[in-house]
């Protein structure tokens, strides 16, 4: 059976090589380098690092990363992933004819970013274009968490508010359709015609004389044929012209991002830090969907693992497929599910392992004070089980569906053509049942690992029943994820093609 892309959004993700920092310090506005202006009529702010995404999916915490350390807190990406919490977060649902899996880099932006400014006393302020769906109630949500917000009305409040904030030494985070963005990465994009939702890159520079603004884009070289740190500098202080600057950041409302310092940072980190992720790991509703009716069908943390071991069965996906009997075309969008179930699968799970991986490496450098043995020994033993399942070609090669050799991609792959084939989903279930079986225990010892790591962060910061988080805020307003949601045409052939 043959497969073939009719339409693809991408879901990328960027990451940077990290560096070991145990103590950090938040200077104060006159630490970050001011805007200078160049020969050429460009106003440039000078001294931004450049973060490189390591693959597809962590643009938005990329680009944190970036303003971070021009704002003096010096924070590499995989100490980002650690301290917003995003490597121990994940959530799952399967509701009636829901089935998502969503890992910590994806599911919430705003809210970790405003944890992270908290802690090192900065201040967020988000911005929202005036024709964004519920701006009103989006503004309410933010605004009761403590966070500003400001409505752009037009493209012109939008550069104006770019310039304004580079004029005073500051960066500016914004999230586009990458399909208008310079690098050839962006290509593969252009020539499907697909727009990947959401991208995040930092304006540091603009010039009026030849209409370009200069970005940082950390996404080049994290998917694709020319997957790789971009030596060549491209997304490094790249230009790029005011009319695909507007199409492409107009396309998602203005979305942006600014961070000011002048905040008072947290003396003590290691006691914030280390109860929000035992209830990441844990999966407290209250950390994940604070005054949500809805946060009980959620799966979140260890206990997004453990439901998802559960339905990744043949009991378990025969329950879910049971929801579509009797549709139009039964088989064949039944299979299209299960194909989708099984790439679903095999990327989160890598985004989410690399997400891990990184952050359990930084946590004994963010909270040195604390002796977290037991802790780190527990959290390990998820290593080996996220690794059975992922694979960096689902994120690195978004654009391609074909089967490979693993175990996610083998069993979902002969399912599907089992089942698209003989139209029975009991046999084809039942010849890939020892897979699943695998697969599922590697979910459960996931779970298992995550539940024991929370615990063992509980001995040291014991739950606190009077803890209450702000509300979630289910909104698109990220600082820059690049979310693939596609639409896969399923070509089916006789058995002997």
């Amino acid at each position: 059976m043959k497969y073939s892309a009719a339409s693809i959004l991408i879901l990328l993700i960027l990451g940077s090589a990290p560096v070991a920092t145990a103590n950090y310090a938040v200077n104060g506005p006159e630490s970050a380098g001011g805007s200078t202006l160049a020969a050429d009529g460009a106003v440039i702010l000078e001294g931004v690092p450049y973060v490189w995404q390591e693959i597809n999916g962590l643009c938005a915490w990329a680009t944190l990363s970036m303003v971070c350390q021009y704002l003096g807190v010096d924070l590499d990406l995989h100490d980002v992933l650690a301290i917003t919490g995003v490597g121990f977060s994940f959530a799952y649902i399967r509701y009636n004819d829901t089935l998502l899996m969503v890992p910590g880099a994806l599911y919430q932006q705003v809210e970790p970013t405003e944890f992270l400014a908290n802690l090192y006393g900065l201040n967020q302020t988000v911005y929202l274009g005036s024709g964004i769906s519920n701006l009103e109630g989006q503004i309410g949500y933010l605004n009761s968490q403590g966070i500003n917000v400001g409505v752009l009305s037009s493209q012109e409040d939008a550069m104006q508010l770019m310039k304004q904030l580079i004029d005073d030494g500051r960066p500016l985070i914004i999230s586009v359709d990458p399909r208008w963005l310079p690098a050839h990465d962006y290509d593969e994009f252009r020539m499907h015609n697909s727009s990947s939702g959401a991208h995040g890159v930092v304006v540091v520079g603009y010039n009026d004389t030849d209409g370009t603004a200069t970005i940082m884009d950390p996404g080049v070289g994290s998917f694709g044929d020319s997957f790789g740190y971009p030596i060549d500098g491209r997304g490094n202080y790249t230009r790029i012209s005011y009319p695909n600057l507007g199409l492409a950041w107009g396309s998602r409302d203005w979305i942006s991002v600014s961070l000011l310092p002048g905040g008072t940072p947290v003396q003590d980190v290691p006691s914030y830090l280390g109860p929000y992720i035992r209830d990441r790991l844990l999966g407290s509703s209250s950390s994940y969907a604070p005054g949500s009716p809805y946060g009980y069908i959620w799966g979140f943390g260890e206990g997004a693992f453990r439901r998802m071991s559960s339905d990744m069965t043949p009991d378990g996906l025969s329950s879910y497929l049971s929801v579509f009997n009797g549709i139009p075309d039964e088989v064949y969008n039944k299979a299209l599910l299960l194909l989708f179930i099984g790439l679903g699968l095999e990327a989160q799970t890598t985004l989410q392992y690399l997400s891990f991986r990184a952050a359990l490496e930084k946590l004994s450098f963010l909270m040195s004070t604390v002796d977290l043995a037991t802790f780190s020994t527990e959290a390990a033993k998820a290593l080996p089980h996220f690794d059975a399942l992922a694979d960096n070609r689902s994120l690195t090669n978004p654009f391609n569906i074909t089967p490979h050799e693993t175990i996610v991609s083998n069993t979902f792959h002969h399912l599907v053509d089992m089942y698209n084939s003989t139209g029975n989903l009991t046999s084809a279930l039942a010849s890939v049942a020892d897979n699943l079986t695998i697969i599922s225990g590697h979910l459960g010892a996931i779970a298992d690992s995550w539940k024991a790591a929370g615990l063992a962060l509980e001995s040291i910061w014991p739950t606190n029943p009077l803890i209450v988080y702000a509300p979630f805020i289910v909104v698109g307003v990220s600082a820059g994820v690049i979310l693939a949601i596609g639409i896969l045409r399923w070509i089916r052939k006789k058995p002997s093609q």
